[in-house]
């Protein structure tokens, strides 16, 4: 058995956020090779094309917030409230900040946000995430990356993004929230080996990831990855497929 994980945006989705078909093809093919599949992403929720497109025994969200194998959440890793608070103190008061829990996002003001994506969801003013139930805390300023330090200093926590190629946006999770804990949380789950799964990604989030997997694949030439990955390919639409269809021959050329 074997276990393929995807991250989403820029890695298994193009650039008008759907899965290739040529990917969705080959996946299929895989699923006859006896290979599990794993979205593992920074998104707090996996789009249903997506679930519909991959049918992934396994979901990581806010970069390993939750994991779920199945319908069964198997980790779990909130923010508490002096964290929020001290984040939401460390971030620039005209910054675009949001905090996802699982239904709901709280943002500094609801009225003012525009971006379309999150037009549709829960929104909620930023005091009311007092109760909890924020598994991620993202915000968009440029040059966030400088106000990682500070951030990281609250204590338990993660940080990621402010690097190409996400220059202006940045995510903090708690410290366990990592995609390397969430990629070991789901082989363990579905007794897959370590050295058995295979991971894709294209930003700095995947690199703890990439750490510890059987085989990394960089999508696109990010330079925070270069020294973590195995292998390299161009972008979602072509080198993704392209390199899952010779996996597919070497695993037929293995069984046979």
């Amino acid at each position: 058995m074997r276990l393929i994980a995807f991250d989403l945006d820029g890695t298994l989705l193009d650039h008008d956020k759907t899965i290739p078909a040529r990917s969705l093809d080959v996946i299929e093919r895989l699923r006859d090779h006896d290979v599990r599949f794993a979205i593992i992403t920074g998104r707090a929720l996996v789009p249903d094309d997506v679930m519909e497109g991959v049918r992934p025994e396994a979901t990581a969200t806010s970069n390993g917030g939750v994991v779920r194998v199945g319908d069964r959440i198997v980790a779990e890793h909130g923010l508490s409230v002096p964290q929020i608070r001290a984040v939401d103190a460390l971030v620039p008061q005209d910054a675009e900040l949001w905090a996802f829990g699982p239904d709901v996002v709280y943002t500094r003001d609801p009225g003012r946000v525009t971006a379309d994506w999150l037009r549709e969801r829960n929104l909620r003013p930023l005091a009311e995430a007092a109760g909890g139930g924020v598994y991620q805390v993202s915000f968009r300023f440029p040059d966030a990356r400088r106000l990682a330090p500070d951030i990281l200093a609250v204590g338990g926590l993660t940080v990621t993004g402010g690097l190409a190629p996400y220059e202006s946006f940045m995510t903090v999770t708690h410290e366990r929230a990592t995609k390397g804990h969430a990629l070991h949380d789901i082989a363990r789950e579905l007794g897959v080996p370590m050295h058995r799964t295979v991971v894709f990604g294209d930003s700095d989030n995947d690199v703890a990831m990439f750490e510890v997997a059987g085989t990394s694949v960089q999508v696109g030439d990010a330079a925070c990855l270069v020294d973590v990955a195995h292998h390299q390919v161009s972008c979602s639409a072509l080198g993704l497929p392209g390199w899952l269809e010779d996996y597919v021959e070497e695993l037929a050329r293995e069984l046979a």
